[in-house]
This record gives C-alpha cells, sequence and structure tokens, in this order.
C-alpha cells in the first residue's frame, strides 16, 4: 500500500512539475503581448504550486531560475508576491 501512495506521490510531483513550467511559459508569453495582469496570475499560480511539490533539488532550481525570468518580464509589484 505505501509503495503504491509512494509511486502515486512522485508521479504527482513529476505532474505538478510540469504544470508549473507551462504555467511560466504562458506567464511570459501573456507579458510580452503586454497582459501583464493575466501574466501575474499565472505567475501567481506557478508560485504556489511549485511551494507544494516534492521535487529534485535541479529540476526546482530550473524552475527556480524561469520563474525569477518571468518575475522581471510581468513587473509584479511588491504587494503582489508578498
Amino acid at each position: 500500500m505505501e509503495t503504491a501512495l509512494a509511486r502515486l506521490r512522485a508521479k504527482t510531483d513529476q505532474e505538478l512539475c510540469i504544470l508549473v513550467a507551462r504555467q511560466l511559459r504562458r506567464s511570459r508569453k501573456l507579458a510580452g503581448r503586454g497582459a501583464h495582469r493575466d501574466a501575474a496570475k499565472d505567475f501567481l499560480t506557478a508560485k504556489a504550486l511549485l511551494a507544494v511539490a516534492d521535487i529534485p533539488k535541479a529540476e526546482r532550481a530550473r524552475l527556480e531560475r524561469l520563474m525569477h525570468e518571468v518575475r522581471q518580464s510581468i513587473e509584479l509589484p511588491i504587494t503582489a508576491v508578498a
């Protein structure tokens, strides 16, 4: 039973990782089109998902770098990130 739960958790975490990357890419595209409010919403969603995902350090570091780049492109106000 525990093994099945561990496999399910690992699969869920991997899917969360994919979803975070998609949200960040979408956010960057929206920011490029000038839709900063929608870009900020997607960015904050990705940030929340990344907070709960238990993913390898290398993948987390890659996503955090991408998140940093996206954040700079949408220029989030400090109050929106806090």
